[in-house]
């Protein structure tokens, strides 16, 4: 069990934990340690949507690895995250965060204020979007208010289940408060790129794109994704 959900691996030989879990959070926060201010262990579900998706699982681990096509299909986002619009990638360089428009307020639909910062959030992370993509079916979305988690659950070569939770303190769930502005922000982006997954799965099965590629430099991390997956397929 970390960060308040439990970690399983059917393998009978499973990698390591700290390697390739915390290291994920590791690699792209720049330490491990750089996720405990977030507190994850004590927030609670404000919401929990499921999304079935006819898209197989590695385009949708693609489509969240690049931005490049942010600036045409998320309207919300790019006006929240200004620099999504010149189709910088959330997971750009180690560390970085994409920082809220200056006239934005909170990770909200319309930009409005949300919530109080979480506790341990400090001021370098302050009003900064982190995404973390741990291999090979979470993302973890990191916000001073809440966090985003996504969990999917392959069911063919061509369907997916993807699981998303937004958590809050609990605090704000208890009492009641209105979450739908910001929840409604990225389950705008999930139906955004999901559809796009599903446009894009029809073509998985044309000779023309048997051999695959990216497109450097903009791919560059989704390329490290290939090397990956073909490793562990080899293994």
């Amino acid at each position: 069990e970390w960060l308040g959900y439990a970690w399983v691996c059917l393998a009978e030989q499973p990698p390591s934990f700290e390697d390739d879990v915390m290291g994920a959070i590791a690699e792209r926060l720049g330490s491990r340690e750089s996720i405990d201010g977030y507190e994850l262990d004590a927030l609670t579900v404000g919401r929990r949507i499921t999304y079935d998706v006819q898209a197989n699982w590695k385009l949708i681990i693609e489509n969240f690895m690049e931005c490049y096509h942010c600036a045409t299909i998320h309207p919300e986002l790019t006006e929240v995250l200004p620099e999504f619009a010149d189709g910088y990638a959330a997971q750009f360089f180690v560390g970085h965060g994409a920082e809220f428009g200056a006239d934005v307020q909170g990770f909200t639909v319309d930009g409005g204020e949300g919530f109080d910062k979480l506790p341990g959030v400090d001021e370098d992370h302050d009003r900064r979007y982190y995404a973390i993509t741990v291999r090979p079916t979470v993302f973890v979305n990191l916000v001073p208010d809440h966090v985003i988690f996504h969990r999917m659950f392959p069911v063919s070569e061509s369907r997916t289940i993807v699981e998303c939770d937004w958590l809050y303190t609990r605090e704000v769930v208890e009492s009641g408060k209105d979450v739908s502005r910001s929840v409604e922000l990225f389950h705008r982006v999930n139906e955004q790129d999901f559809e796009a997954c599903e446009r894009t799965q029809p073509a998985m099965s044309s000779r023309a794109y048997a051999h695959g590629g990216v497109l450097v430099p903009s791919e560059h991390h989704i390329g490290e994704f290939h090397h990956w997956l073909t490793q562990r397929l080899a293994d």
